[in-house]
């Protein structure tokens, strides 16, 4: 089983970051009607002790890609600019743009690698904050992405 989490993990990884390893989805076409109201209680430096990803269509199919060696790591400065580092199997990837809190959703408005508005819910326990969001990830291996749910527990570093 673990090499074949591995190869699902590998494949989806560049993917999974491409859509913030968060959440994917909102919209690229404009500016964010929502008044932004700063980065809040994400400044700072965070690394992921849990990273799961579960497949939408079937609930029961998830991969939790820190227990394959995976890392994730989320830095965020007063201003609201973030940088997203995701690495594991052999590659990494990161992007930036700028976080904002807005009520119970985190948004990240991704600048580079390309434009993009992603949300995730977001939860706090004590110093912790777990982010829960949509995404892409090859869960059955097939070589096409499918929706999936990120959780994202993240700690203070």
């Amino acid at each position: 089983m673990g090499s074949k989490v591995l190869s699902i993990a590998s494949r989806g990884l560049l993917v999974l970051l491409t859509c913030v390893a968060v959440s994917c989805g909102g919209d690229s076409a404009g500016p964010d009607p929502i008044q932004s109201a700063g980065p809040g209680f994400m400044v700072g430096n965070w690394i992921a002790e849990v990273l799961v990803v579960t497949s939408t269509a079937n609930p029961e199919v998830s991969v939790d890609l820190i227990a394959e060696g995976a890392t994730f790591t989320l830095s965020v400065e007063p201003s609201g600019r973030y940088t997203a580092i995701l690495s594991g199997f052999g590659q990494a990837s990161s992007e930036s743009g700028t976080l904002s809190v807005e009520g119970p959703e985190v948004v990240f408005r991704r600048t580079i690698p390309s434009p993009d508005v992603a949300r995730s819910s977001w939860v706090r326990n004590g110093a912790d904050v777990t982010l829960t969001g949509p995404t892409q990830f090859d869960i059955n291996l097939d070589g096409v992405t499918e929706d999936a749910t990120i959780v994202i527990g993240l700690a203070p570093r």
